[in-house]
């Protein structure tokens, strides 16, 4: 099991996927208990539509995972900004 675990943490989908669930937790978690507000459907899933466009963009190399994750981290980072100020 450990082995099947290692194995599916080596495909890029997988870790990106998980950089953008850790985000989105976090995200609602700053947004609930420090902004106090709500998200609109759009920015509480703004992070997740990158995602998408990392699946659909079919690139697997290890510089576009992280040029996602970071855009990803970005996206939740600017939306928290905005609804911020």
């Amino acid at each position: 099991m450990l082995a099947t675990l290692r194995n599916s943490l080596q495909e890029p989908q997988v870790r990106v996927a998980l950089v953008t669930a850790v985000v989105l937790l976090v995200q609602a978690v700053l947004a609930k208990n420090v902004l106090d507000m709500e998200l609109d459907f759009f920015s509480q899933n703004a992070p997740l539509l990158v995602f998408i466009a990392f699946l659909l963009g079919g690139s697997r190399s290890r510089s576009t995972e992280v040029a996602f994750d970071v855009a990803i981290v970005a996206v939740s980072a600017a939306v928290l900004v905005l609804y911020s100020v």
